[in-house]
């Protein structure tokens, strides 16, 4: 233990009198008697007797002649007025004030019999001068006001036209919070196959806050692509369901796959457990990889109905962070979330465009390409719509009304479902009409607020494209839904069977 001794004295308490010098306007008096002051004077401003210095003290009294001390400088004085028989007095004073550090003295009023008069002019005239100082900082700070004002508008503006930016291009951030690599286990466990019929659990060593993705590493896919699996992000504390998946094992690919949820979390951090099982008995199902040893029994992959560690390993997985499905890794297959949660909270919203709205999907222009068959073709059973590619120009498919308002991302996957195909460009806008949407696909401009287009990604077959259309300005009005598609070089459309699937709106609120 230390013990620390000093001369020096804190006062847990100050005076009254003591406080009042420190915040109001302060009229030093040195040498004169109390009758020799005005009383109006005593009455317009806080006005003190100076008695002398102490053991580093001023020693004051007030017009009552009740004496006190103070060891801190006054901040507010106005003037010293002095007797010409206490220069003694004054200037022991003002080294006082000098030894407290004060950085300016104040002026020095001589008081004499019979020069009364001018000394309250020269008090009125530093009155005087002191609101005209005041004027003149409060100009000056309404000038810098005015300037931060404007260099905080172009700063909103240049983060304003940055966030646009962004928005265009798709370069929202998606950040990989969590990531355990897959490793090689000579064992090669499946536990899926080993797992009651509940199913297997894993806890996910993050916070919640900000979650909008979780990938899974798959080793191998079953051989079968109709065993039905259902995944769920739960919240323990409460078990309360965050997002459903109710998938296929042909959804899933050899590789990371990131099932991505509907809404990102947000609110009170929780404890997130990721569940799959599936839900027909089936000995092919998928081999899922696994990290490394985990020591910790708590990240330990489980079974989901006993909570005990199938292994002392954890499931090879990643954890991403952002608005759902944005800036998706090109190596990852993105399955998003079914569940319907609809509320009003903030946040971001993954909505599917329904089945029954793809099979409005038409030919937008038909004045402009001609074929001897269906060039849009809806297909529900897939999810998807058919938008075969003129040998020249391009051929636009039209959604009536499928953007929902307040949409930030239109999105889609493209792919080429022949084998003899050449390569195609897929693109999609949100517009309010065809003519908006030929003037974005022909990137003859930038999307007006509420548009939004994709750009153009070529696809060659056995390739996935993920589209993203984002729109600079949220709108509150339901917008149409083009898709188009051209040849990567003119000529060659035989076998050209592109096909979009999985639209999706991530909208706010």
């Amino acid at each position: 233990m230390t013990v620390v001794a000093t001369h020096e004295t804190f006062p847990v308490h100050r005076a009254v009198r003591e406080v009042s010098l420190l915040k109001e306007p302060v009229l030093i008096v040195i040498g004169l008697n109390r009758h020799e002051v005005p009383g109006p004077l005593v009455e317009a401003v806080k006005t003190v007797w100076f008695e002398g210095v102490d053991d580093g003290l001023a020693l004051f009294s007030d017009e009552t002649g009740e004496r006190f001390e103070i060891g801190e400088l006054p901040l507010m004085l106005l003037a010293v007025i002095v007797s010409p028989e206490a220069s003694g007095d004054k200037d022991r004073f003002l080294r006082w004030l000098q030894q407290r550090g004060a950085a300016q003295l104040p002026p020095v009023i001589g008081w004499g019999r019979g020069g009364e008069v001018e000394a309250v002019s020269s008090l009125i005239g530093l009155v005087a001068e002191g609101v005209r100082a005041g004027a003149r900082r409060l100009v000056l700070s309404n000038k810098e006001l005015r300037t931060l004002r404007s260099l905080n508008d172009e700063l909103q503006n240049r983060f304003a036209s940055l966030e646009a930016f962004l928005n265009r291009h798709g370069l929202q951030p998606l950040d990989l919070v969590f990531s355990n690599e897959p490793t090689e286990n000579p064992l090669n466990p499946n536990v899926l196959a080993s797992a009651s019929p509940e199913g297997i659990s894993q806890i996910l060593p993050v916070a919640s806050s900000g979650v909008s993705g979780i990938a899974v590493h798959v080793e191998k896919p079953a051989s079968r692509h109709d065993i039905k699996l259902r995944a769920q992000l739960v919240a323990l504390e409460e078990l309360r369901i965050i997002d459903t998946w109710q998938i296929a094992s042909g959804d899933l690919t050899g590789g990371w796959n990131i099932f991505g949820l509907s809404k990102s979390t947000a609110g009170l951090r929780r404890t997130l457990e990721f569940r799959l099982l599936v839900e027909e008995a089936d000995d092919d199902v998928p081999l899922l990889s696994m990290g490394g040893l985990q020591p910790v029994e708590m990240f330990q992959v489980r079974d989901a109905a006993t909570g005990s560690p199938l292994l002392k390993n954890s499931l090879a997985l990643q954890v991403w962070a952002g608005i759902p499905g944005v800036t998706l890794p090109s190596h990852a297959n993105y399955i998003p979330a079914q569940s319907q949660q609809v509320t009003t909270e903030e946040g971001f919203r993954d909505v599917p465009i329904a089945a029954g709205v793809l099979e409005h999907a038409s030919l937008a222009n038909s004045d402009e390409v001609s074929f001897e068959f269906e060039a849009i073709m809806p297909l529900p059973a897939e999810r998807a719509i058919g938008c075969h590619p003129p040998a020249e120009g391009i051929t636009i498919g039209h959604l009536p009304a499928a953007c929902p308002p307040q949409v930030l991302r239109m999105s889609a996957k493209a792919y080429i479902d022949n084998n003899r195909a050449a390569d195609i460009d897929f693109a999609i806008v949100v517009a309010r009409d065809l003519e908006r949407a030929k003037a974005l696909f022909g990137e003859e401009r930038q999307p007006a607020a509420g548009e939004a287009f994709s750009g153009w990604k070529t696809v060659t077959y056995g390739d996935t494209a993920h589209l993203s259309a984002f729109a600079g300005e949220k709108l509150d009005i339901w917008q149409n839904v083009y898709f188009a598609t051209r040849m990567a070089e003119p000529g060659g459309n035989d076998f050209a069977w592109a096909k979009f699937a999985n639209f999706r709106a991530v909208v706010s609120g």
